[in-house]
């Protein structure tokens, strides 16, 4: 994918989201201009090519904060062509405060982004994820005042949300990703065990499987009809060393996937295809930056096999599929091999 302006010396692509169709494809995170600090980056695939479109970001109101970045993290909901939600945080500083982080939510309503007023969201807040039950009920997640925390849209405003099932989560957790199949079926992962499940009434902590010893870090959540709900990430043990992870939800319990070990690497994102589910990521080490992907099993006795991936990429945060399961849209960098010093952002579609 090229850089989509001449302005623009470094892009982060941090995830993939919409119908997965022309139109529809949606993907976010940020770009650095050449003068400037991070800027938020949305671009839409019209069927023929990426069109990069404005994300507004408004200056603080208080004269005593300076604006430092703002970005989008990557989660991306959407109920319809003409109501899209993307989300992320925008960074101040003030000399009495030093720096501050503040939720950024914005809306795409058919032809332009505008951002979503989140006063009622503390300073301190960051969100990573969203899922959209309708346009009347879409949930993110992400750190609220700090901490592990939710927040949700009623149809007129954002508001944080609390629930004790992360009450007890740990210190440097924070919520990742959401999906939700419905009303009464939505999901919420992150780093260091976050799992949690809300059945229409009640967020519930819903226990990951034993690893051993080592720590679960999920990075990502999705629901498909056909073949249920998929966690991934990664696990690392008292080594600090990294290895992919996948979970499938049996409808009572998370059940670990066998991933061929491959240290170093983490899965960013699922996605489904005609064949079944396939997880993407990257192994990042002292010695090697490459993209990473697997085409996990759809019953007990299957086995996962690496999927050949694209050589300019070296890291994949995102995944979506097409609509039917056609193919599946990735995104994160690639390699800028004529200066080191760039980081252009990277899109493909893999056949299913």
């Amino acid at each position: 994918m090229p850089l989509p302006s001449p302005d623009v010396t470094s892009a982060n692509l941090l995830g993939v989201g919409g119908g997965g169709g022309a139109n529809s494809t949606w993907a976010t995170g940020f770009f650095i201009p050449s003068t400037g600090p991070f800027a938020p980056m949305a671009v839409r695939w019209d069927g023929s090519g990426w069109v990069q479109t404005p994300v507004p970001v408004e200056q603080p109101d208080d004269p005593t904060l300076r604006l430092l970045s703002s970005r989008l993290d990557g989660g991306i909901a959407e109920v319809a062509p003409d109501d899209v939600w993307a989300v992320g945080d925008t960074g101040t500083y003030s000399a009495a405060q030093g720096p501050v982080a503040y939720a950024l939510i914005e809306h795409w309503n058919g032809t332009s982004w505008q951002q979503t007023p989140t006063d009622a969201l503390p300073a301190g807040s960051k969100l990573f994820g969203i899922a959209a039950v309708s346009a009347t009920d879409i949930w993110a997640g992400g750190e609220i005042a700090g901490s592990a925390g939710l927040a949700h849209w009623n149809g007129r405003a954002w508001t944080p949300v609390t629930p004790a099932a992360l009450s007890d989560a740990n210190p440097v957790s924070w919520v990742n990703s959401l999906s939700a199949a419905g009303p009464g079926d939505v999901w919420a992962v992150g780093p260091v065990g976050v799992s949690i499940h809300y059945d229409g009434h009640t967020w519930r902590k819903v226990p990951l499987p034993d690893l051993g010893g080592d720590e679960a870090w999920l990075q990502n959540v999705r629901t498909d009809a056909r073949f249920g709900t998929w966690a991934v990430g990664y696990r690392v043990g008292p080594d600090g060393i990294r290895n992919p992870l996948a979970l499938r939800w049996t409808g009572t319990a998370w059940e670990s996937v066998p991933v061929p070990a491959a240290a170093d690497t983490q899965l960013q994102d699922v996605a489904f295809t005609r064949s079944g589910p396939q997880a993407f990521g990257y192994t990042d080490s002292q010695t090697t930056a490459a993209a990473y992907g697997v085409q996990l099993p759809t019953t007990a006795s299957g086995q996962a096999r690496p999927i050949t991936m694209p050589a300019v990429s070296d890291s994949i945060n995102g995944a979506v599929s097409e609509p039917g399961g056609a193919g599946v849209w990735i995104v994160g960098t690639a390699f800028a091999r004529t200066s080191p010093d760039m980081l252009p952002p990277f899109a493909a579609r893999t056949a299913p």
